[in-house]
């Protein structure tokens, strides 16, 4: 059966389902906190929650889809979009943007598209779940400030109105990502309380993303750049899944790369083996565990998957130089 073409609009008439990309606007009544549901046949089923505020839109969004559809849409927006792919793929298409920003479950990106005219791609019979948020562009201007070259480039594209993505591709969302993007989403608070969580805890998530957005694209000229791309792609997924147990084929597949560019690449780029980044993120991650939580040694070594809390003792203190005690 061949795709279904809709415009985007037709979706924002589906059950007065509300523009992902505006700001500003009354919020739809639901039901307290919980998801509004609307279902038709040829779209499937969308449930969503969204949150809005003068300069802010937040929307947790899950999709449930019955036939391969192509989404064209045209609608001119002034707003910067941000989406966490949580679930099920989306290949989108922007005007003005040459790459294809193609989502997958556990990446993320940022988009500046005013003129609209964006493609996006679903497939038949899956779930999407996307945690996006969209942002008034001046304060997205004042937010990111101008003391890199990153945010350099931003505020020059803003300027003059053209369009652009965060990066080239998609980055991981890491661990603290997915703990505010949860902490969002099982957000019980009422009233101002509930405004004023939901708020802080979005510029927290987006401060991350920046913070992702603004390292230096290390190159070496030992590395052809298609695969110090891949490379960089690897350490974002890395960022994202380190506290799972890895190998060296799994990664080099991650990758498309096999194992010796990995190895090598991995050192020439960045300074230090894969499994010696891994290393510094488990146990950056611990010594946050102990420095900000209530929580036992055991419980951080069975946190980083060792079977044995000496172990990890161990291999904390040659990492840091300190007893895991010291950080408690």
């Amino acid at each position: 059966m061949a795709a279904l073409t809709l415009n985007s609009a037709d979706i924002m008439d589906f059950g007065h389902f509300p523009d992902p990309q505006s700001v500003g606007q009354p919020p739809v009544p639901g039901p307290g906190n919980g998801f509004i549901g609307v279902y038709r046949s040829e779209i499937g089923t969308i449930r969503f929650k969204n949150a809005m505020f003068p300069h802010m839109h937040v929307m947790d969004l899950r999709w449930e889809t019955e036939r391969e559809m192509v989404l064209h849409d045209s609608t001119l927006s002034d707003t910067i979009n941000i989406n966490f792919q949580m679930a099920g793929n989306l290949d989108t298409k922007f005007w003005g943007i040459t790459h294809e920003l193609n989502m997958r479950p556990g990446t993320h990106n940022l988009v500046f598209s005013p003129e609209g005219g964006d493609i996006n791609r679903v497939c038949s019979n899956s779930l999407l779940e996307m945690f996006h948020i969209s942002l008034e562009k001046n304060f997205f201007r004042h937010a990111i400030g101008c003391d890199d070259h990153w945010s350099e480039q931003i505020q020059n594209n803003l300027e003059y109105d053209r369009p652009f993505s965060g990066i080239k591709g998609t980055l991981g969302v890491t661990p603290p990502m997915l703990r505010l993007i949860e902490e969002i989403r099982e957000c019980n608070a009422a009233g101002p309380m509930r405004n004023l969580l939901i708020q802080s805890k979005t510029l927290e998530l987006l401060a991350l993303q920046m913070d992702q957005f603004r390292r230096p694209y290390v190159t070496h000229d030992e590395i052809h750049s298609a695969d110090a791309e891949k490379l960089h792609q690897l350490r974002a997924y890395l960022d994202a899944n380190f506290l799972a147990e890895q190998n060296l084929a799994h990664l080099s597949k991650i990758c498309l790369l096999n194992e010796f560019k990995v190895k090598k690449g991995f050192k020439l780029l960045f300074g230090t083996t894969v499994f010696g980044y891994l290393r510094q993120l488990r146990m950056e991650y611990a010594k946050k565990l102990l420095s900000n939580c209530k929580i036992s040694v055991e419980e951080v070594a069975d946190a980083l998957g060792y079977e044995h809390a000496h172990h990890f003792s161990t291999a904390f203190k040659k990492y840091t130089g300190k007893n895991p005690s010291h950080y408690m």
